[in-house]
């Protein structure tokens, strides 16, 4: 008898999601020149570069993959002079969050050619310390709720990372701000204040609303309980100066607020919010063409031209 031999199943093709499907959280087929969702839609799809191991970091990947546990050092400890952000609730013991410095990889001298110190992750993002900042910052969140006022901003050194690691995948379908220029008005939030607008509303909203953007783009659906309620609050606080912002003498700065926000919107369940949000950042920007028109923009001409693309590009998803 003839023994029948199974071919062996071939391995399922793994697909990049479009930038379009990961801002609403939909399966992506990863079709070509555009996925399923963008064309039904007749939608821009766009997708991220995919990123290649290479140089250096080749030959050290190649070279090093019996490398043992034993040579991978602990983070670098901080002496007791270093500053450390602290977060405090009364009744309770504080919560030392990191500075910045990233754990790394240290490679054994006998190999001269390959990289010394390869970064890993943050030492805020370690499993330990990550616990430990985000129930602290949970009950800053709930602290903040109970006596109905703005929801903190994270530490500065935490947000910073978060955008900067994400915005590429924030603006990948909609470029309404420059990366150099939301950093300026970061900065200076953070120096005004981190727990309400300190008198500029539409930079608290456009802060508050891309930092919920990044940690959106940046959580697993496995942890989406835990980091949810901090996206929501941040959500929240560009909420509660919306009717400010849209009412406002309109500028540049007030229109890409609205876009950030409407753009937002799509990945949450009011149905209305996106239409509304569009439509008043297309009225702002008409309002504005003829600040245009009479020379007070100045030399934010071209942000105004890249507004007005990325408006006039989310008033055609707006339904009739």
């Amino acid at each position: 008898m003839l023994a029948v031999q199974a071919n062996p199943q071939a391995p399922s093709k793994t697909f990049i999601a479009c930038s379009r499907c990961k801002i609403r959280k939909k399966k992506c087929d990863g079709g070509s020149p555009k996925c399923f969702n963008c064309a039904t839609h007749d939608a821009e799809c766009i997708y991220a570069a995919v990123r290649r191991t290479r140089g250096l970091g080749k030959k050290f990947r190649e070279g090093n993959a019996d490398l043992d546990l034993e040579n991978i050092a602990d983070s670098k400890r901080h002496s007791g002079g270093e500053e450390q952000v602290q977060l405090m609730m009364p009744g309770s013991r504080p919560v030392p969050i990191s500075n910045p410095e990233p754990s790394f990889i240290r490679v054994p001298p006998s190999q001269p050619d390959s990289i010394s110190r390869l970064p890993i992750v943050p030492d805020f993002l370690r499993p330990d310390n990550f616990r430990k900042n985000l129930a602290s910052f949970v009950s800053r969140l709930n602290a903040a709720a109970a006596a109905r006022r703005f929801y903190p901003l994270m530490p500065v050194h935490i947000c910073r990372h978060l955008i900067n690691s994400s915005f590429a995948e924030i603006v990948g379908e909609h470029q309404f701000i420059s990366l150099e220029s939301f950093m300026q008005l970061f900065e200076a939030q953070y120096a005004a204040s981190t727990d309400e607008p300190a008198g500029d509303d539409a930079r608290w909203a456009l802060v508050n609303v891309v930092v919920a953007m990044a940690l959106r783009f940046k959580t697993a659906a496995v942890g989406e309980s835990s980091i949810g309620p901090l996206i929501q609050s941040f959500h929240l606080n560009a909420v509660m100066v919306e009717q400010q912002v849209t009412y406002q003498d309109p500028n540049l700065l007030s229109v890409q607020a609205l876009l950030a926000m409407a753009m937002f919107s799509r990945g949450i369940p009011d149905p209305q919010a996106f239409g509304k949000l569009a439509t008043n950042a297309l009225y702002q920007l008409k309002v504005l063409d003829r600040k245009r028109l009479g020379g007070l923009l100045g030399s934010r001409e071209n942000e105004f031209w890249q507004v007005h693309q990325v408006s006039t590009k989310l008033s055609e998803e707006v339904s009739p």
